[in-house]
């Protein structure tokens, strides 16, 4: 990072995006709509300010979160520096996707809740929103880029010996977490979301998210290039 402020913002941004991740998750499991099986519109229709709370931050917090990702990989060059700059593109291609996927999600629940459909009207909307071509291209490349994109960064990040082991572990346990589903996965995933992205925040607010030159590495360095020429 280039100055003080930069960190700042970035730093500000990667814990913004995974916290927004967790509020809403935890709110809409909050959520109980009255009825024998309630469903998403139920949600959106019997507590309509809290679902446009819970959309606006879902789609916001990965818009935040994108502007982060750059610092992660920004440093000078060191080992595992490509195959970070590939997972951090992998996780903002899948943030991005993300982003158009959650708000069509909340937009679509919330606006079948407010027209106040009949029962038929409103099962024959849910089954088209389901089925929409658009949408499902998008989640399916959310759930691709979120689960594969911070796999692949934080081996990078491993690879220039900037994170610990568990760090890489954590990626992985959140992306099967994020698979599976149900609510004992949702916590796991909860849980292994903040292991994964604390020491990415903590690195970057330190201002070095690569291996800094050690003076040994430095003679090595210039004692190749002499022999070099």
């Amino acid at each position: 990072m280039n100055t003080h402020f930069d960190r700042v913002v970035a730093t500000a941004a990667l814990v913004a995006g995974p916290l927004s991740l967790v509020i809403t998750t935890v709110w809409q499991w909050m959520l109980q709509p009255a009825g024998a099986q309630p469903t998403a519109v139920d949600a959106a229709e019997q507590f309509p300010t809290a679902w446009i709370v819970i959309g606006l931050l879902a789609v916001f917090g990965p818009l935040i979160w994108l502007a982060g990702l750059p610092a992660v990989v920004a440093p000078a060059a060191a080992r595992g520096r490509l195959v970070t700059r590939i997972g951090a593109l992998v996780t903002g291609l899948g943030l991005a996707a993300g982003i158009g996927h959650l708000a069509a999600y909340f937009s679509l629940y919330g606006a079948v809740a407010a027209a106040s459909l009949p029962g038929d009207g409103v099962d024959a909307m849910v089954r088209a929103g389901d089925a929409e071509p658009i949408g499902n291209v998008l989640l399916l490349v959310f759930l691709v880029g979120y689960s594969l994109g911070p796999i692949v960064l934080t081996v990078g990040l491993r690879m220039g010996r900037v994170v610990g082991v568990w760090v890489p572990l954590a990626a992985v346990i959140t992306a099967g977490a994020n698979l599976l589903g149900g609510p004992i996965a949702g916590i796991v995933q909860l849980i292994a979301l903040i292991a994964l992205w604390a020491p990415v925040v903590v690195l970057v607010a330190r201002g070095s998210a690569t291996r800094r030159d050690t003076p040994t590495a430095v003679v090595h360095r210039n004692s190749d290039v002499g022999t070099r020429s």
